[in-house]
């Protein structure tokens, strides 16, 4: 009885579900959406009266843009889109990515809508050559120096020309030339460089602030040979070998050493192109110019200076005492190549020429 009862409702469910489908003139609507996450369309699924007029309304979402009415074969683009309901409709309503630059950033969302074909963007959809992370005008793609101070000019590379002197801070090693000496720069932008000459000399060092350094004499001090002096004796503190200690040892070797007319006391009562602190170079002060020498003889001789090499006296004294009867000099007839370092010598031999540097 019960399976009876059951099979009979069933039954006049499916007649009644039949019937009110296939009401004569009545027609449904269906609609699908592609890509699925395009957009929406806004209809009424029916049943509707056969003749009876519909609104399709398409509802694009960002990015996206209605491209066509998949059962209408003229391509109809209409929206909203009116349809007379004479069947059933079933038809599918058709959206195109919108990326007119094609950068792979829908125009929704895409901050530079110009993009140049192939090239890489962020998610705003801009490349390096839209940038300027920096507002220097100059773009990200050439901008060399990205971190500009906002209204610092620039020149084509995106880089600050601090000191104005026609190199920009990449390339410029010495970044703060006074203006005086804007005129003076070498190739790196520096007014102060090796083999400059300046400061009563010409300069054999630099230090790492690049506003340092070094300057060798023009000319030898003193006629035929000078001695060290004080053999026999060892001079107290007169032993610093590094660039920096020259000015030391000598003073030390003339508050120790009483002897006139020891090389530090020519060194240190010069006064050479008007400077009055020239002393004499330490181990390393003095290897450095050795190292350098044809540098210092090319620059001394276009300023009224002479060579290192002249008559006999190949060698040049140190201030940097060995013991009581030795210290270092240094023999430039090997020089320029810097394999031979200063060596000992007796401090009473008379044949060694002085060169005095002064530091700036």
């Amino acid at each position: 009885m019960k399976h009876f009862f059951f099979t009979f409702i069933f039954g006049v469910f499916m007649i009644f579900s039949a019937c009110n489908d296939d009401v004569p003139g009545s027609f449904y609507v269906s609609v699908q959406v592609s890509p699925d996450s395009a957009g929406s369309v806004i209809f009424n699924r029916g049943p509707h009266v056969e003749g009876t007029e519909i609104t399709l309304t398409a509802v694009a979402n960002d990015n996206y843009e209605l491209f066509a009415w998949k059962h209408l074969r003229d391509g109809e683009t209409s929206n909203p889109l009116t349809v007379v309901m004479n069947s059933n409709l079933n038809t599918v309503a058709i959206f195109l990515f919108v990326d007119n630059d094609k950068d792979g950033v829908g125009d929704s969302d895409d901050v530079c809508l110009n993009t140049p074909y192939g090239e890489s963007v962020n998610l705003q959809g801009c490349s390096a050559s839209q940038l300027d992370s920096d507002n220097d005008g100059i773009s990200d793609k050439i901008d060399q120096c990205p971190g500009t101070i906002f209204g610092e000019d620039v020149d084509e590379t995106g880089c600050e020309d601090t000191d104005g002197d026609g190199l920009s801070n990449l390339v410029d090693v010495c970044p703060y030339t006074p203006e005086e000496e804007i005129d003076n720069i070498n190739h790196f932008g520096c007014h102060i460089f090796i083999g400059a000459y300046r400061e009563g000399g010409v300069v054999f060092y630099v230090d790492e602030t690049n506003e340092h350094g070094l300057v060798s004499d023009i000319q030898n001090l003193g006629d035929v040979g000078i001695v060290w002096g004080c053999y026999g004796r060892e001079v107290n503190h007169s032993d610093g070998m590094a660039i920096g200690t020259g000015t030391q040892n000598t003073l030390d070797i003339l508050a120790d050493c009483t002897e006139d007319s020891t090389a530090a006391f020519y060194a240190a009562n010069s006064v050479a192109q008007g400077y009055n602190d020239w002393f004499l170079p330490s181990h390393d002060e003095l290897d450095k110019m050795h190292c350098l020498f044809k540098v210092i003889d090319s620059v001394a001789t276009l300023n009224g200076g002479k060579n290192f090499i002249f008559d006999d006296n190949y060698g040049y004294w140190s201030s940097t005492q060995d013991n009581e009867n030795f210290a270092f000099y240094q023999d430039f007839t090997s020089g320029g190549n810097c394999t031979n370092g200063p060596e000992s010598y007796p401090k009473r031999y008379l044949y060694f020429s002085v060169r005095a540097v002064r530091a700036f």
